[in-house]
């Protein structure tokens, strides 16, 4: 057991020295619907996530997660309502099948509101003309599976199909006859995940790590990008623990350092206290990020039914509250 904790710590130590450097990395990466967070608990903790999540929604942060799933099936469905009009609407499901192992899947879709379609008019007084509204969307479908090879140690993948289309747009094609071209904006790729939690021993502590979104290169027109690539690493642990035997409250706690492909790395701190199962209430924050940073939220639980909402803080905005709904069942 102390060489797993000594272990941890190193890799935990790592990861710290690197966020002492600010690194521009910004624009590096596109589907960008796939790094917004999903679930209404795990944003409520500041998405620090990586080793809490132990339901359907975990497939979003830590496949591994399902393979703790209590009972034999799990779902969860939710919404965001994101910043300029931007919703998002995800549904995950999970089941576990013995010595098998857990089955997952995962479903994500994005609606980016009205969005009016332009093109270059020079007779017109403002050099352009509205075309009418733009067909934009996106979604991804992911498959995954998880197994419990000990009672200490988990590990999980899923395979993910992800499409973004933003309209048409019209080329100009010179020949013997001028006229345009239209051209679908539109991508595919195919994602990967990958995580594991491993409990070395003390008490509830738990140590996790996840990679997301791992893609071949994507191309628009010049520009080439992957999808938002990100490396978690995380731990998570119980506080009732240490004050003897309180079965009617809980109080988990998770911290987690991100290296994401376009950004500098981040950290993320949460917290959930829970009564008797029932009612929950939680608290975190998202560090270096240049605008989300407080997260808050609460959670209801009965008869294997949830009902949980969160906000998260964004200053960019006029609206600067994200809200996000989520409900789910397990049985």
């Amino acid at each position: 057991m102390k060489k797993s904790i000594v272990f941890i710590s190193l890799l935990i130590l790592i990861l710290s020295v690197d966020l002492c450097a600010d690194v521009d990395k910004v624009a590096q990466t596109g589907i960008k619907m796939l790094d917004v967070g999903a679930g209404a608990r795990a944003c409520g903790m500041g998405e620090a996530f990586t080793v809490i999540g132990q339901d359907a929604s975990a497939l979003f942060y830590n496949p591994a997660g399902i393979g703790e799933i209590e009972g034999n099936f799990d779902l969860c469905a939710g919404g965001t309502q994101w910043i300029a009009d931007i919703n998002y609407v995800y549904v995950a499901a999970a089941y576990r099948a013995g010595t098998v192992g857990s089955f997952g899947l995962s479903v994500i879709t994005s609606d980016y509101g009205d969005i009016i379609g332009t093109r270059r008019a020079p007779e017109n007084p403002d050099g352009f003309e509205r075309t009418g509204p733009v067909d934009v969307g996106a979604y991804c479908v992911g498959v995954a599976y998880a197994r419990e090879f000990t009672d200490k140690f988990t590990v999980g993948g899923q395979v993910k199909y992800a499409y973004q289309h933003l309209g048409e747009s019209e080329v100009e094609r010179i020949g013997e006859d001028f006229d345009t071209l239209a051209v679908k904006n539109e991508i595919s790729t195919m994602s990967y995940d990958f995580g594991l939690i491993f409990y070395p021993g003390f008490k509830s502590f738990a140590f996790g790590m996840s990679i997301r979104n791992f893609s071949p290169r994507m191309k628009y027109e010049e520009n080439s990008f992957e999808t938002p690539l990100t490396f978690a690493l995380g731990i998570g642990l119980d506080l009732m623990d240490f004050l003897g035997d309180n079965p009617d409250y809980s109080f988990n706690i998770g911290a987690e350092m991100l290296h994401p492909r376009d950004w500098q790395e981040q950290f993320h701190l949460g917290g959930e206290f829970g009564f008797k199962d029932m009612i929950f209430l939680r608290l975190g924050y998202k560090f270096r990020y240049s605008q989300e940073g407080l997260n808050a939220g609460v959670g209801i639980s009965y008869g294997g039914v949830r009902l949980d909402y969160s906000y998260s803080m964004f200053d960019l905005f006029d609206d600067d509250i994200i809200n996000r709904f989520s409900v789910g069942m397990s049985f």
